[in-house]
């Protein structure tokens, strides 16, 4: 899920915090991984949409592939992740097909190259944002979380900067422990740094305290409704819903399967 579009809070643009989820097995970037996840909304509970991944090594380079699907099961966006670097700062490229959006992140011998595309119909927005050793990318906030497991013990939490293509630049988060974990679970709360972080929508998640994989994210998500609105949404990712290895085969069928512009009933 990706973070961008501001909204307006006394005069301030703030952020409304989204971050793409994908839970590693285990606390760690296995080499081949399929498991999925269900997006409900949090007001009345219906099922918004599905969130598939795959998680494998093309020829040495850990790969991500994520295919977001409609309710009756048509793939609507898709997005790929290379993780070159540290797990944390994968690159990705995202696509949108309702409405042509798209957004990504290259590495760049001395920076990042970010990039955003409003809609079909609109220009390619590209910058460059300095390296910062704080940098935390789309699905790398995973990793993020399991390098910091026991900084996260702390009242304060940690910081990061995350890597935010729809604004061109960064933006000062904190992860901190937040309380209403299950037994046998961690909840962290994450929004902006400092006192805007008490004026800015947040993103509860919770952990399993054993295998520090992710089970529930609560907030606003990347992903649009089919109106192009904001959804505030439930995500959880059961344990159940880890499959078994997938094939190559199915791999490259699920990289080419055609998006749909419009998600039917």
């Amino acid at each position: 899920m990706r973070l961008n579009r501001g909204i307006l809070i006394l005069g301030l643009a703030v952020v409304p915090l989204l971050i793409a989820v994908t839970p590693a097995l285990g606390g760690q970037l296995a080499s081949v991984l399929h498991y999925s996840g269900v997006a409900y909304a949090v007001d009345d509970g219906q099922l918004r949409y599905r969130e598939e991944h795959w998680l494998f090594r093309d020829q040495g380079t850990l790969t991500r592939l994520v295919l977001y699907r409609c309710p009756s099961g048509q793939p609507f966006a898709r997005k790929w992740l290379r993780y070159t670097g540290e797990p944390w700062t994968p690159e990705f490229s995202f696509e949108d097909a309702r409405d042509g959006y798209e957004e990504g992140a290259r590495h760049m011998p001395d920076a990042w190259q970010v990039y955003v595309r409003e809609n079909a119909s609109a220009p390619t927005q590209i910058a460059k944002l300095a390296l910062r050793r704080d940098a935390v990318i789309d699905a790398g906030f995973d990793a993020f979380v399991q390098a910091s497991w026991d900084a996260l013990s702390r009242p304060d939490g940690v910081q990061a900067a995350f890597v935010i293509p729809g604004r061109l630049g960064y933006l000062d988060l904190r992860l901190k422990p937040a309380r209403g974990a299950p037994q046998g679970s961690r909840r962290f709360r994450l929004s902006l740094d400092g006192w805007l972080g008490a004026l800015a929508p947040s993103i509860e998640l919770t952990y399993t305290d054993t295998d520090h994989r992710l089970e529930r994210f609560v907030g606003v998500s990347n992903i649009r409704d089919d109106r192009g609105h904001r959804q505030r949404v439930r995500i959880e990712f059961p344990r159940e819903a880890i499959g078994p290895a997938p094939s190559g085969a199915e791999i490259e069928t699920a990289g080419q399967l055609p998006l749909t512009a419009r998600c039917l009933p």
